[in-house]
């Protein structure tokens, strides 16, 4: 099978998922362009009253990853042209596919480009959601789990509407197992054929070659308690996914032991984000945020997204 759209497509996948490694194997192949997180392509869509959609320019600019892209500021806020603009800034002189990175949006992706070719790309959700405790987003799994959750229930709503060539399934484990047969599959799809110097991304990145260690980590790191807090909330779609329930026996939190979950993970996001930004700028956002005003907390957001990059690998 091969993509309906051979010049433009998307990797869809939930934070932790392993899209930042699939994205610099298929950066890695001489036809493929793959140059980024993409996020802000959607983030700042908004509709109008009308039903037109457009970008809200001042917020797109303030983006710390769009700043740190190809991509320039467009001269209209008319979504379409304006997507298209940005686009053809992260093509450059390049030539081939452009591949997009998203982790939300889809939706709103599809209105703009319907044709669009799209990668959908799965972890295990328990070891999504262990990862979001590492990354500093969440303070137990039973939080953590909704990184996976939001993605995959988004995938459900478009994925019907979608033609039968349209996307293509991909799971991490295969693909750090096996990452050349995979590739060789996702090559196909975009019309191209696999190369083997998408797999020397480890001579230029900090990320080091596909490690099947990363597979089923929950085994060994997640007590049955965090099993069966989790699974309930995303059984159905996991085992529709292709992964089997753990066997341990679910648990549904009453409203207390609920209230002690929220406490436990806000607690833990906060202490780690006062210690890396402080307290007073994540304050700031947090608050003029749920007040909708996020306009008023860029200066505090300039000065934490800095430091973020300070850190990202």
């Amino acid at each position: 099978m091969t993509c309906c759209n051979p010049a433009l497509a998307v990797m869809f996948g939930s934070l932790r998922s392993g899209t930042t490694m699939l994205r610099l194997m298929l950066d890695g192949h001489p036809r493929l362009i793959c140059p980024g997180e993409t996020d802000f392509l959607t983030d700042y869509l908004r509709a109008s009253p009308n039903g037109r959609w457009c970008y809200d320019l001042d917020a797109l600019a303030a983006d710390r990853i769009f700043q740190a892209s190809r991509a320039k500021l467009p001269k209209t806020a008319d979504a379409l042209p304006a997507f298209q603009a940005m686009v053809s800034n992260l093509r450059g002189d390049e030539e081939g596919c452009v591949i997009l990175v998203a982790h939300r949006g889809l939706g709103k992706l599809l209105k703009l480009v319907p044709e669009i070719s799209i990668l959908h790309l799965v972890r295990d959700p328990r070891d999504v959601a262990r990862s979001a405790i590492g990354m500093g987003w969440a303070g137990n799994t039973y939080y953590g789990a909704r990184t996976w959750l939001k993605t995959e229930q988004e995938w459900e709503q478009v994925a019907p509407y979608l033609s039968l060539d349209q996307s293509l399934e991909l799971r991490f484990e295969p693909l750090v197992r096996e990452p050349e047969v995979v590739m060789g599959e996702i090559c196909r799809f975009l019309g191209d054929q696999y190369e083997p110097e998408m797999l020397d991304y480890a001579e230029y990145s900090t990320y080091q070659r596909p490690d099947p260690a990363l597979t089923e980590q929950w085994r060994r790191k997640q007590t049955s308690r965090e099993l069966g807090l989790t699974e309930p909330l995303f059984r159905d779609l996991m085992i529709q996914r292709g992964y089997e329930p753990s066997g341990h026996p679910p648990i549904y939190p009453g409203s207390l032991a609920r209230l002690n979950l929220r406490i436990e993970h806000l607690r833990s996001v906060w202490r780690r984000r006062i210690v890396r930004y402080g307290l007073w700028d994540p304050l700031f956002v947090t608050l003029y945020g749920k007040l909708g005003v996020p306009s008023l907390a860029r200066p505090a957001q300039r000065r934490m997204d800095i430091i973020t990059q300070q850190h990202l690998k």
